[in-house]
């Protein structure tokens, strides 16, 4: 399992678990919780198991707490972007730090890395913009947040509203199946009182 985002599974679950460090202070908190992102998840994974190369959604910065196990950051930092990242027409491709393609990324070499070893009990902030290659050194659990503060808020704001039109709009949408229904099956109008 990669990652496991119990927040829409099971919300309940986030009772068990600290609200975030007062270093990380989350816009989104400040909402009440149909308009908050889901944006905290456990990340489970065996040894050897990672995530590519990539900078985190929207934009947001996040934390991860690791509670078992050893995970390896690499970050670069973002004035060296360029340098291992490529936007496409169509799509962004970052260096595949596993297995650099030279044709595509010739001058990766030059991007200064920095490293980061998380062991059982330590938390690591990683900065909004920096893109990232995590690896299990060992069989790994660790539970990550993703925030909004307002350093990143500004560039937060668009996708984050882009988001909740769509949220809505699957909402309406559910809603009018579920009236197709009860009118279908004959249903009183009490029950669709519940829409």
């Amino acid at each position: 399992m990669r990652a496991w985002y119990f927040q829409e599974d099971h919300p309940e679950l986030l009772q068990d678990f600290p609200n975030p460090p007062e270093c990380f202070p989350d816009k989104f908190k400040a909402l009440a919780t149909e308009f908050q992102p889901p944006f905290t998840w456990i990340f489970i994974g065996p040894q050897g198991a990672f995530s590519p190369l990539h900078r985190d959604i929207w934009y947001t910065c996040a934390w991860m707490a690791q509670f078992q196990g050893r995970k390896r950051f690499l970050f670069v930092p973002p004035k060296d972007l360029k340098l291992v990242y490529r936007k496409l027409e169509d799509k962004e491709e970052y260096l595949d730090l596993r297995a650099p393609d030279l044709e595509r990324f010739p001058s990766y070499r030059h991007a200064n890395f920095i490293e980061a070893v998380l062991e059982p009990g330590d938390l690591l902030y990683i900065p909004s913009r920096w893109p990232h290659f995590v690896e299990c050194l060992t069989d790994s659990v660790s539970l990550t947040s993703n925030f909004a503060n307002v350093v990143n808020f500004k560039h937060v704001l668009i996708p984050y509203t882009r988001w909740l039109e769509k949220r809505q709009a699957a909402i309406q949408l559910m809603k009018g199946i579920m009236k197709m229904q009860l009118r279908s099956s004959g249903e009183d109008g009490e029950q669709q009182g519940l829409l």
